[in-house]
């Protein structure tokens, strides 16, 4: 932060106060934030460390893509002039961020780390 550079995760933080989305989109943000303490807690509490450089490396080149999705989606519902225009944006806002969290998911499964992701509204949550 020292370094003027923006937090990895201040995008979903303006996600999640903006009054411009709804409450699935308030659901895929808090699963993506979820999933992504999931895989930090499992390489934390392992003896071994979950994530190898070359996993490092997996994770970025997979998530990189993913991240800058949901967030070229984020500018263009900010920049809809009006909510008729917001509409498909935000449909596209929701698909890139359901994409980021079965990303991570798919990736924590992949190196070992069970995951569960919190489904808001279906029986048993």
């Amino acid at each position: 932060m020292l370094d003027r550079e923006e937090h990895w995760n201040a995008v979903l933080a303006e996600i999640l106060l903006s009054r411009k989305v709804g409450t699935a989109h308030v659901k895929l943000v808090g699963d993506l934030i979820s999933v992504t303490a999931q895989l930090d807690m499992a390489d934390v509490q392992s003896s071994r460390p979950a994530l190898a450089l070359d996993s490092l490396i997996a994770y970025d080149e997979k998530m990189g893509p993913l991240e800058e999705a949901y967030k070229a989606a984020w500018q263009a519902v900010q920049a809809a002039p009006d909510r008729e225009r917001r509409v498909p944006e935000l449909r596209r806002l929701g698909e890139a961020l359901a994409a980021a969290v079965e990303g991570i998911a798919d990736f924590a499964r992949q190196q070992g780390v069970t995951v569960r992701l919190h489904t808001f509204g279906e029986p048993g949550s």
